[in-house]
């Protein structure tokens, strides 16, 4: 037999896994079936704080190794996510691999919740970019583990309503730090995507007396926003919102939003967005704090829909949920402080609070040496 040596992606990917400081996963599944065309990634870093939450992501990537590290990347998110957000649950993420526009079935989904179902309850998901409530509730069909699902079938619907809360509430906390109002009237902010969480952000900022611009890749998105509120301004890409004048930069779209280039261009002093792992590369952060830029972590400020479908679990209470997310406020503040106090960016403020609270979990308890029985 002629042995198979693995790629260069492949052994890209393993290493992450085993090797890297972005590894550390306690399971990650390959699911297959063939009869529906599906395939999905199901990562779960950590269960320290309880079972892994995180949500369903359908992505045309690349390639699968991109999508596993992809899942891997996102579900490492997750544990540092409701960790902050003070949630018993561990993090995890799962990425069914093709475009949904084409290839999203309603047996495709019910195999996809057979998976899930498999796992006995170690991962919980919800929705996610190209997934909806509408999906939530055909997983749910085979797997109870499942939130982010329908008011009609017993769910908290949809997420995105927190998720902007909660980036609104992160942004506040910033406009607090930076020039010592929790207001961002008066300034200008700029909203790269305003589609699920962006046009919801959009409606907080005007209410709030922000004075707005924004851009999609989808005009009609953009349309939408513009027609309701025609004093919100649009520009043609996110390059040209980045070199507009701003106060606040707010990527709510895909990941990677900060990179070397946009850094570089950047014309707000605020960057705080919903967009999950913004962060390019390792270093940016740095990159950030150096120019005087305050960054509100993705994943503090992002919480408010994790928050939302955890809620769900308990039976839903949008009141009790939202109560929960207006903690993303104290919670983003605390971490300024601590990086002030530290000398270090927020980023990494935040994974030292995130990283103690998970460590606390893990560490052994002493159990009570039970007395004697008497004779």
């Amino acid at each position: 037999m002629t042995d198979v040596r693995p790629t260069t992606d492949a052994e890209s990917v393993l290493h992450t896994l085993f090797r890297s400081d972005l590894g550390g996963h306690e399971q990650v599944v390959l699911c297959q079936d063939r009869e529906t065309g599906l395939k999905a990634v199901i990562a779960i870093h950590s269960t320290a704080l309880g079972p892994a939450l995180g949500g369903t992501r359908f992505h045309q990537y690349a390639s699968d190794e991109e999508a596993v590290l992809d899942a891997l990347n996102l579900s490492r998110g997750m544990s540092y996510k409701n960790a902050l957000a003070g949630l018993d649950h561990g993090g995890g993420k799962a990425v069914i691999i093709g475009d949904p526009e084409s290839i999203k079935t309603e047996q495709l989904l019910l195999a996809y919740g057979r998976f899930l179902a498999s796992l006995g309850g170690r991962y919980v998901t919800a929705c996610d970019v190209g997934t909806y409530v509408r999906d939530m509730d055909v997983v749910a069909r085979e797997c109870r583990w499942t939130t982010g699902r329908s008011p009609e079938n017993g769910g908290a619907g949809d997420s995105s309503v927190l998720t902007a809360f909660g980036v609104f509430q992160g942004m506040r906390a910033a406009a607090k730090t930076q020039w010592g109002e929790p207001t961002l009237r008066g300034r200008r902010v700029g909203v790269a995507g305003v589609g699920k969480v962006g046009h919801y952000l959009v409606e907080h900022l005007v209410e709030d007396g922000a004075e707005v611009v924004v851009t999609d890749v989808r005009a009609d998105a953009v349309e939408r926003i513009t027609a309701r509120h025609p004093r919100v301004t649009a520009v043609a890409d996110t390059a040209a919102l980045v070199r507009t004048p701003l106060d606040v930069y707010a990527p709510c779209a895909l990941g990677g939003a900060l990179d070397d280039a946009t850094v570089a261009a950047l014309t707000a002093t605020v960057v705080c967005g919903a967009a999950n792992n913004q962060l390019a590369h390792p270093g940016v952060e740095k990159d950030l704090a150096d120019r005087g830029v305050l960054y509100a972590p993705d994943y503090v400020v992002n919480a408010g829909g994790v928050i939302q479908v955890a809620d769900e679990l308990r039976g839903f209470d949008f009141d009790r949920a939202k109560a929960k997310a207006t903690g993303i406020y104290d919670t983003t503040l605390a971490i300024f402080e601590r990086a002030k106090a530290d000398g270090i960016p927020p980023a990494a403020a935040a994974d030292r609070l995130a990283e103690q609270r998970m460590a606390e979990a893990r560490a052994p308890r002493t159990a009570e040496v039970p007395r004697q029985a008497r004779p």
